[in-house]
C-alpha cells in the first residue's frame, strides 16, 4: 500500500454472484490506486468461526489483489460495549485465515461508533483494542486499525489509530462546514491519518463538477469515499460508481 490515491469502500454489500463485480472491476482497472474495504458479515464478523459461503468464495478474490487492505467491522457503541466482547470479533477474524486459504484475511480492524468527546475510560479502552489488534498474526501484515466517530474527535483520540473517519455525512452539510477547511480544525494531525466520507450527492453532480468535489475532499482526507447514493448508502454500487475510481486515480 504504497503512496498512491486511496478509495475507501465501506462494502456492506451482500456478496451474492456478481455482487462485488463492480468492485473487483474498478480494482482490476486500476492498479494504482489502493482501496482500503470495510466487510461486516454479520454486524461484525458473524456468530460463525466463518462468514457464509458466499462470503468465504468471495473474499479471497478481493483479497489477492495487491492494491487492496480489507478490514473487519466491529462496532464498540461509543466504547460502551462491553471489550470482551469486542475482543472475541477481533479474535474471530484473525483466526480466518488457514494453510489452506491464506486470502481469506482481513489486515485490520474498522472500529465504528468510536466516541468524540474525551474520557480517560474511552481513551483506556480503544487503546487497548489497538494493542490487541497490533498484537494479532492473522490481521497481518500491518494490523491496521481504524476509527469511525464519523466526525472530527478529540485530538487525543488521533494517534491511537492509523486511520480516522472525520467526516461521514451528506454532500449538502460537507459544503455547509466549507469542505476543506475542515482539515485545518483538526489538531495534531496530517491528511494521511485522515478519512472522509461524502454520501447523497446531488445526481446531478457530475463530470467538472464531481471532479471539483473529489479534488476538495481530497483535501481533508487521504482515503475517500463518495457516493450519489442517499438511501441504504454502504449497501449497493451508485451510478457514478466508476467515475468516482476514475476521478480518484487521476489525483
Amino acid at each position: 500500500m504504497g503512496p498512491k490515491s486511496k478509495v475507501f469502500v465501506p462494502l456492506y454489500v451482500y456478496p451474492a454472484p456478481g455482487a462485488w463485480t463492480p468492485l473487483e472491476n474498478v480494482i482490476s482497472a486500476h492498479p494504482d490506486v489502493n482501496f482500503t474495504i470495510v466487510i461486516n458479515p454479520g454486524n461484525g464478523p458473524g456468530p460463525d468461526t466463518l462468514p457464509d459461503a458466499n462470503y468465504t468464495r468471495e473474499i479471497p478474490t478481493i483479497a489477492s489483489y495487491e492494491n487492496v487492505r480489507l478490514l473487519g467491522y466491529v462496532h464498540t457503541t461509543y466504547a460502551k460495549r462491553n471489550v470482551s466482547l469486542v475482543r472475541e470479533d477481533i479474535k474471530t477474524y484473525a483466526a480466518w485465515p488457514t494453510a489452506s486459504n491464506l486470502h481469506l484475511a482481513v489486515q485490520g480492524i474498522f472500529f465504528d461508533e468510536t466516541p468524540q468527546q474525551y474520557s480517560a475510560h474511552s481513551l483506556a479502552y480503544l487503546q487497548d483494542l489497538a494493542n490487541f489488534v497490533k498484537g494479532l498474526d492473522g490481521l497481518g501484515p500491518n494490523q491496521f486499525v481504524v476509527h469511525n466517530p464519523g466526525t472530527i474527535p478529540d485530538s487525543r483520540y488521533l494517534s491511537i489509530a492509523d486511520s480516522t473517519v472525520v467526516f461521514e455525512e451528506t454532500y449538502s452539510t460537507f459544503q455547509q462546514r466549507q469542505g476543506a477547511k475542515l482539515f485545518t480544525s483538526i489538531p495534531e494531525s496530517n491528511r494521511t491519518q485522515l478519512c472522509a466520507v461524502v454520501h447523497s450527492v446531488p445526481d446531478d453532480i457530475e463530470g467538472r463538477e464531481l471532479r471539483g468535489l473529489v479534488k476538495q475532499v481530497c483535501k481533508v482526507a487521504d482515503e475517500v469515499f463518495i457516493t450519489h447514493l442517499n438511501t441504504d448508502y454502504y449497501s449497493s454500487f451508485g451510478s457514478k460508481w466508476a467515475e468516482f475510481v476514475d476521478l480518484m486515480a487521476a489525483q
